[in-house]
């Protein structure tokens, strides 16, 4: 959340182009800094297509014909799919999103319609088996909250970004908030912390129409999929743009607005991650990642306002101390 507010401001106190976070931590603070964080923040972009789509596999299990294929090459497959997307477009690639929400809005519904007759007192209590703690598990987590980038990483796609993007990121951290709250209420009211663990299908057991609930976790993790392979395309060009990688990384190869030698390149990057471990060795690779980026954002955010720079006139004014906060939390972590 303090990330989120740290971005707004940034975002409306400078015409936002093509990068996302890059651009307004490249144009605050150089590009020396900003090439730093953006060529990190590219590869956990593409590494997380291959994130999404591994916990997509995992999911799949429970889906007939899909459970019979091998997890990598249907991961692969996956992939390679949506790359083609991408290099389509992402006017076509953002209209599919349309109907992953519905999917996802239904999927909700029937979770939380589920169960009424069978609600026990919460037991919110932490439990971790052996060689698990909170910090592992907030690293397997942490992805979870890291879809706020895209929006930003789609500025140069955006009619009026200092509008859009704090309006979007706000009201997506809060919705999201609000859902894995409940969430995790409904969860300890309904199963102990053992079931919980060892029971991958616990949602869907819960639920009013189980079906619903692989069909919303096949659309998250597909949707979340989809943003990450638009985004971190476009977030390599404007690295590629400012020459702090080579300028061929930049090419449209015959597009009008896509960066096609990019999403090639985030392809062949989420491919090679797929085929390199599962679920739980690539979140927390992410979550550095991300957590330096989120971070840098916020010290930017804080440095700016702390210093008093008169071309710092943001329209979604912050006081200091809540991005310096942020960037105490995402460091500390």
């Amino acid at each position: 959340f303090l990330t989120g507010l740290s971005l707004s401001s940034i975002a409306t106190s400078m015409n936002v182009k093509a990068g996302g976070n890059y651009y307004l931590i490249s144009r605050s603070l150089g590009l020396e800094i900003g090439g730093a964080i953006g060529i990190p923040l590219y590869l956990s972009q593409a590494i997380s297509v291959a994130f999404y789509i591994i916990g997509f596999v995992e999911a799949s299990a429970a889906i007939p014909f899909l459970n019979t294929l091998d997890p990598q090459i249907l991961a692969t497959c996956v992939a390679l799919m949506f790359v083609v997307i991408a290099y389509v477009g992402a006017d076509f690639a953002l209209k599919i999103q349309f109907g992953i929400l519905a999917i996802l809005v239904a999927a909700l519904v029937s979770f939380f319609a589920g169960g009424w007759g069978d609600i026990g007192s919460p037991n919110m209590a932490a439990s971790y088996t052996d060689g698990v703690s909170f910090w592992v598990v907030f690293a397997v987590f942490f992805p979870a909250v890291t879809g706020i980038e895209v929006g930003i990483s789609l500025s140069g796609d955006l009619k009026d970004p200092s509008k859009s993007i704090p309006r979007g990121t706000i009201a997506s951290i809060v919705v999201t908030a609000v859902v894995y709250i409940l969430a995790a209420v409904w969860f300890a009211t309904h199963a102990d912390p053992m079931t919980l663990i060892q029971n991958t299908a616990a949602m869907a057991d819960i639920s009013a129409v189980p079906i619903l609930i692989l069909a919303g976790v096949a659309a998250s993790t597909l949707s979340s999929a989809l943003g990450s392979v638009l985004a971190a395309p476009r977030t390599l060009q404007a690295v590629s743009l400012d020459r702090v990688v080579p300028r061929w990384m930049a090419s449209q190869m015959g597009s009008a607005t896509e960066p096609r030698a990019a999403v090639l390149l985030t392809g062949v990057v989420a491919v090679a991650v797929i085929w390199a471990g599962d679920l739980d060795v690539v979140a927390p690779i992410i979550t550095m990642f991300f957590l330096n980026t989120y971070g840098m954002v916020n010290l930017v955010a804080a440095i700016e306002k702390a210093v008093g720079n008169p071309s710092f006139r943001p329209t979604f004014a912050v006081k200091w101390w809540v991005p310096a906060l942020g960037a105490l939390g995402c460091y500390g972590a």
